[in-house]
């Protein structure tokens, strides 16, 4: 099924629309993935670094100016903070667009892993320092090894063990600057540790854990720091590293500025940002088509992100699965593609993959009966669940008179979101579901609704960190302690041991068809369970000043290169 663009409809004339158009197919769908899996694996606006001029500001837009700096604190679990934490803290490994790694040598000079995969050893490097002079030495490195494997006492709110809970023990090489990791198990994607390190200081004290990055960044070790933060203005600030020990940066400041997304197009027409994310926008792109060429550079490569519907399996009313799976078949992921996507010139596709993206190796969609619309099925999991219609009633309700009504949470700053709510509460209203949706404050989603589980269902975006996919366990897995109580990343709050046991059996899977095969059984369980609702690939959609280089979509690559970033020199 396809239809036309009707992203300035209301939802109720929109569904009218979508349902007039269900009798015909024209195989945009199909052309539409074909489309999507030819998109390049990243787009930066390269220059070599000779043909950029020396200093200069740098204004990147931010959707939330975020609190909480720790990425390994379940709060700082965000892609803004990792936008900012990667131009001033140290990473072990660096990726590339398309899935590959090495050590960053500007941190780690070499490092390896044993035959039997029980050992994973580091040579560190001895120039790397933090912003207070000292060197970043292995004993950084052990302490955040202890704290994120879950063994250190106290209360740390990790947002995910993942990986490192196989760590039996840290042992220090020949001097400061070389370790060995002691593992339980063979874990393959070891890569993935340190993806982001902190000062010993603030990884051993569940205090220090929760304060020193909040709001602060405290000591740095990065191209940039001597971080400003400024909360009436809602800037970040940071500074080039006079010390840095790599590459030179070529920038003088990165000022990421936080503002509501749909601020963002204005703020880059008038010459206040330099740069933003677009995405799905349609008035933004619709204001700043034209520029295309003229003043603007519009980015389009593979994202390492998707956007989905997130449904709390905590709530009384989502935890029966046949509920849930109701849900799924009740809403058309084809029409929510082409409402994000249809006006913005990018490839239509409601295909998503929880854990590939349609770039990596072993890509497929596993959506099967419960990725399309089947409305007739969906009452008949409602009816065996217990919740009925009667009579003229609108609204179902179980034996006890209670109404099946959902919240759904929307962020006031984001019209993509209220329009996803809307038209989920036409079709759902389909079924009987009553949704009632919830505008909630953009910089208030996640702390005050989404991590701490008060919502039903949401639609946001999980970005990928690396390219490896065990660790995405922690969004799906869990949960971390025996009590069942703690679910750290995983905002569904809800798992099975099938899924934690996948995950745990591709953690140590070295054999890439294997590990394609497993990473697709994982997302058929997710979506026979339904944790969430995959709706689309998010579009590695950026403008930025044409002037500005070697930023934009990195693909399946950790963060940008922060010292490669900058602006043509005059004459290039």
């Amino acid at each position: 099924m396809r239809i036309g663009k009707w992203r300035y409809l209301a939802p109720a004339a929109a569904l009218v629309l979508m349902a007039s158009a269900c009798a015909s197919d024209d195989g945009d769908g199909q052309d539409g993935q074909e489309e999507a899996e030819a998109l390049p694996a990243s787009d930066l606006n390269p220059a070599d670094r000779d043909d950029l001029q020396d200093g200069g500001d740098f204004v990147l837009a931010l959707s939330e100016y975020e609190d909480q700096h720790n990425l390994a604190h379940v709060q700082g679990n965000k892609a803004d903070v990792r936008r900012v934490i990667g131009a001033a803290m140290p990473s072990a490994s660096v990726f590339d667009d398309e899935g590959g790694y090495e050590n960053d040598p500007d941190y780690v000079l070499d490092y390896g892993v044993s035959d039997d995969g029980l050992e994973v050893w580091y040579e560190l490097n001895p120039d790397a320092e933090w912003s207070n002079g000292e060197p970043v030495t292995w004993e950084d490195y052990e302490a955040n090894a202890i704290t994120r494997s879950g063994q250190r006492d106290g209360d740390f709110e990790l947002g995910s063990t993942v990986g490192y809970e196989r760590i039996e023990s840290v042992e220090q090489g020949d001097d400061e600057f070389s370790f060995t990791l002691q593992l339980s198990e063979p874990f393959g994607e070891w890569p993935t540790f340190f993806n982001e390190l902190y000062p010993a200081e603030s990884m051993e004290d569940d205090e220090a854990f929760d304060e020193d990055y909040y709001r602060d960044l405290p000591l740095t070790a990065g191209p940039f720091g001597d971080a400003e933060f400024d909360e009436v203005a809602e800037r970040i600030t940071l500074h080039k590293n006079e010390d840095w020990w790599g590459d030179e940066p070529k920038l003088d400041r990165i000022i990421f500025d936080a503002m509501d997304s749909d601020a963002m197009a204005g703020a880059f027409d008038n010459g206040e940002i330099d740069a933003f994310y677009l995405g799905y926008d349609a008035a933004a792109y619709q204001r700043l088509q034209d520029q295309e060429g003229d003043g603007a550079y519009f980015t389009r490569a593979v994202n390492h992100g998707h956007r989905f519907i997130n449904l709390n399996g905590s709530s009384p009313r989502l935890e029966d699965q046949r509920v849930r799976q109701a849900v799924a078949l009740s809403i058309d992921r084809e029409v929510m593609a082409e409402v994000a996507l249809g006006s913005v010139d990018w490839p239509i596709t409601g295909e998503v993959n929880r854990l590939l993206r349609s770039s990596q190796h072993g890509y497929q969609d596993n959506s099967g009966e419960l990725g399309g619309v089947d409305i007739e099925r969906a009452e008949e999991l409602l009816d065996e669940a217990g919740w009925t219609l009667d009579g003229d009633d609108t609204v179902r309700t179980n034996e006890d008179g209670d109404e099946l009504t959902i919240d759904y949470i929307v962020s006031e700053g984001l019209e993509i979101a209220q329009d996803e709510g809307e038209i989920t509460q036409e079709m759902l209203g389909e079924v009987g579901i009553d949704v009632q949706i919830q505008q909630v404050p953009a910089n208030a989603l996640f702390t005050e609704y989404i991590t701490p589980g008060n919502f039903e269902m949401a639609a946001f975006v999980l970005t990928g960190q690396h390219p490896f996919h065990s660790t995405t366990k922690g969004n799906y897995g869990g949960p971390l302690d025996e009590e069942g109580e703690d679910w750290g990343n995983n905002n569904s709050q809800y798992s099975t041991p099938e899924i934690n046991d996948l995950f745990d059996e591709m953690a140590e899977e070295t054999d890439e068809d294997r590990y394609a095969e497993i990473a697709n059984e994982i997302d058929a369980t997710l979506w026979d369970e339904v944790v969430t609702i995959p709706l689309y690939e998010r579009p590695g959609f950026w403008v930025q000043d044409e002037n500005l280089h070697n930023f934009g979509e990195f693909g399946l690559a950790s963060a940008w290169t922060y010292e490669d970033i900058g602006w043509a020199a005059e004459g290039e």
